[in-house]
């Protein structure tokens, strides 16, 4: 809840972490749209979502890993809509161990198969290699980057452009789902653009402006004043949209709470994320009226305004002490994705005890090449 007390610490109060998952989000200006990177992958034997509209089970394992492939080959979020509508209109995301006894446009008989239907005969790889998911989406995506402007193209052209499918917009009407199911299993809020016909990234921040990479506790970004950011720009937070968050500090909270769902068999309980000026002023007067106005920041210097901040609770959503299993878990896992827990929040800190806040300060670097 604190907001001032962080910022005197500065740098000198962060922890030394070797920063093992990295996660990084930004924006990059495309004719049709900007759209995320994703610098994590998604971990496919604990998916974030069981289920997005129609598409489950398998079909979102294979979505997953058309998206990690994608990461694997520093693509961004573009690309992975790409791949994941293609296969989407190719395969419906099953990966099909036959041939679809189709007719190729020179009256040949289709041999292809896997997510993409990639045809052996063509040259996409072995039978073996294109119904390999992981394989064939590398494959499918190693040939979008050959597809001289494919970043500016339209995803349906930019897919016929690979596929060479006799209908250029076959891809088109699978767009939307694609848009939904990528943004639901990385955890970023991706606007579809007028129409749908291009994904923008709904939160154009990045690391090469507003706030380069590197740890930093939570301050001013985007030319926003606390409390008051574009209501376009916080991405909700995905097992509970009630909360939003600055979209890297979402990446890497969707990222910790696999993990963390991993250890403990449930998502991160979140009490509260992003705090708007107005929500500020009645949190303050709430405490106050309790007797204790030292219980939240003043409006207007709450890190919660930055969208950077969270409270975390028990299972119930109760309040969290420094000897719950949440906390000393977060207490040694968190700084591996972007997350710490200030000093003034630690016990004997400058600020109130509040083993519940977590701030997202960011990474150190880049994700390795």
């Amino acid at each position: 809840m604190k907001g001032t007390a962080a910022a005197i610490c500065g740098f000198l109060c962060i922890p030394i972490i070797a920063i093992f998952v990295l996660v990084a989000s930004s924006c990059s200006s495309l004719p049709g749209g900007k759209y995320p990177t994703i610098n994590y992958e998604i971990n496919i034997e604990n998916l974030p979502v069981q289920e997005v509209g129609t598409w489950e089970g398998e079909q979102l394992v294979n979505a997953a890993i058309i998206m990690n492939a994608a990461t694997e080959l520093k693509l961004p979020v573009k690309a992975q809509v790409i791949g994941v509508m293609t296969a989407m209109g190719e395969s419906s995301l099953i990966n099909l161990d036959h041939d679809d006894d189709a007719t190729n446009p020179d009256g040949s008989t289709a041999d292809g198969g896997g997510l993409f239907q990639q045809q052996v005969s063509q040259g996409w790889g072995t039978w073996e290699e294109v119904t390999d998911p992981p394989t064939a989406s590398r494959t499918f995506l190693k040939a979008l980057m050959e597809v001289s402007g494919w970043e500016a193209m339209e995803p349906s052209i930019a897919a016929h452009k690979v596929q060479g499918n006799d209908d250029p917009y076959h891809y088109e009407k699978f767009y939307a789902d694609a848009v939904k199911v990528v943004a639901a299993l990385a955890g970023v809020n991706i606007d579809p653009g007028p129409g749908g016909s291009s994904a923008q990234c709904a939160n154009p921040i990045g690391n090469n402006g507003d706030f380069p990479p590197g740890k930093k506790p939570p301050g001013k970004w985007g030319g926003f004043d606390n409390g008051r950011i574009d209501e376009r720009m916080p991405a909700p937070v995905p097992w509970d949209t009630r909360h939003k968050l600055r979209a890297d500090a979402v990446a890497g909270l969707t990222a910790m709470n696999n993990a963390f769902r991993a250890e403990f068999g449930y998502d991160l309980p979140i009490n509260d994320g992003y705090r708007d000026f107005a929500n500020q002023v009645k949190a303050r007067q709430d405490w106050c009226a309790r007797g204790n106005c030292g219980g939240a920041a003043e409006p207007g210097e709450s890190n919660h305004g930055w969208a950077l901040a969270i409270d975390i609770g028990d299972r119930s959503h109760r309040v969290i002490g420094y000897s719950h299993p949440t906390y000393l878990w977060l207490k040694a896992n968190a700084g591996y994705y972007g997350w710490q827990h200030p000093d003034w929040a630690e016990p004997g800190g400058q600020g109130p005890d509040e083993a519940w806040h977590w701030e997202f300060w960011g990474i150190e670097e880049s994700a390795p090449a």
